[in-house]
């Protein structure tokens, strides 16, 4: 089979077996399987998630990673750890945004009748029931990985380029993260209007501290593999001496998307026999032996005053007036020195979520709750549908107050 499950059971790396299948599901050409594995003969399962092009985690996608999770619960009581692995493609989105945006746009319209015939705001809010379904459906990928690690070590493997939203999130959960020299994060939610919603900035809280938490968070920028070990999220960082395969534009556009579509396939096994190692490695490693410097001591990503000064600066609409609607490949000079605008909703919000952390008075879980409730009521915000658009189409967003915004 095509993709990364190939590397996962393969027989040739040395002291590794795989033995059966835990869970199975495919949908076309993308598949998540969970295989029960030994290492050095310690026992351990192994979820393989693949979908491309860009390995987005739609609904589908939640409920199979929930309904395989529940099959390695019931088998935890007899493994060790539980790898989260998949394709080491250069870049892996979260959430389907395009399907976001039809359900707005059809929740906008529902929303405009039923107001017009004087509806309830209780009716009219259960329109948005869809985005809290899904929410939901994160958060409890979150509850049962967290779960898991009562009973037996979580290692994500970050093989690739840059995880955006969800998929960031997702290894997030692990207790131990291995990265690949070449991979990243990005917490990017506040250039659309939403915040990370299934976990991410409680699970940065946990591994680097409220400070670059919320850096992370506020910023949206992409944040490398070295720069991630520094601070705590990565507790290692894998070399891996290649670059990721380019398109080629031989003037036969189906050739080259087959070329690049088989060059991409053979990466994956190529990183994943350097990477696939080592996170098995990671993940029957004495806990005292694993680097991470830990919450309390890691090191800062930006400086205090410096994140304050950018913060307001880029969740101003009106430093970006003379920018709105353009293309971002034109002004793409002034979106470096201004920083691409930020949602001030998703400011607010994440500031006030930080506000109510508590050292003293910490439970991961209930902040993780009411993390996700902070994302599910941005998505009744009106400028989340101009996040939407000038993500997918590529423009400069106008987040200016609702009753000027052009939404």
């Amino acid at each position: 089979m095509k993709g990364p499950v190939s590397i996962v059971r393969t027989g040739t790396i040395p002291d590794y077996k795989n033995k059966e299948v835990l869970y199975e599901w495919r949908s076309d050409a993308s598949y998540l399987f969970i295989d029960r594995v030994a290492f050095r003969e310690r026992p351990g399962a192994v979820l393989c998630y693949y979908n491309p092009p860009m390995h987005q985690v739609g609904s589908q996608e939640l409920v199979a990673y929930l309904e395989g999770l529940d099959a390695v619960l019931d088998q935890a009581q007899d493994l060790d750890y539980l790898l989260l692995y998949g394709s080491c493609a250069p870049f892996h989105t979260g959430g389907d945004l395009k399907e976001s945006l039809r359900k707005l746009e059809a929740t906008l319209e529902a929303r405009r009748e039923k107001e017009a015939a004087g509806a309830p705001a209780e009716e009219i809010d259960l329109l948005y029931r869809w985005a809290e379904e899904r929410l939901e459906k994160g958060i409890g990928l979150y509850r049962r990985i967290r779960q898991l690690s009562e009973h037996l070590r979580v290692v994500g493997i970050c093989g690739g380029g840059i995880r955006f939203g969800g998929s960031a999130e997702i290894q997030l959960m692990a207790d131990y993260i291995l990265g690949d020299s070449r991979s990243g994060m990005c917490f990017s939610e506040a250039l659309i209007g939403l915040i990370p919603g299934w976990g991410g900035i409680a699970r940065s809280l946990v591994k680097s501290g409220p400070a670059n938490a919320k850096a992370m968070a506020l910023t949206a920028k992409e944040v490398m593999a070295q720069d991630l070990k520094r601070i705590g999220i990565y507790n290692e960082v894998v070399e891996v001496p290649f670059p990721f395969p380019r398109p080629e534009k031989t003037g036969d556009p189906a050739a080259d998307r087959a070329n690049h579509k088989a060059a991409l396939e053979a990466h994956d096994d190529k990183t994943g026999e350097i990477l696939l190692p080592k996170g098995l490695e990671l993940a029957i490693r004495p806990a005292s032996e694993i680097p991470g410097p830990g919450p309390d001591r890691a090191p800062l990503l930006v400086d205090g005053d410096e994140l304050e000064q950018e913060i307001k600066r880029r969740s101003d609409p009106s430093n970006y007036k003379e920018f709105i609607h353009r293309p971002l490949k034109e002004v793409q000079e002034e979106m470096a020195a201004l920083g691409r605008p930020l949602a001030p909703q998703s400011v607010d919000a994440i500031l006030q979520l930080l506000e109510s952390y508590d050292p003293g008075d910490w439970d991961e879980i209930r902040f993780a709750e009411q993390e996700m409730a902070a994302d599910a009521a941005l998505y009744r915000d009106p400028r989340f549908l101009e996040g939407l658009r000038g993500t997918l189409n590529r423009h400069v967003p106008d987040f200016s107050p609702v009753e000027t915004a052009n939404v």
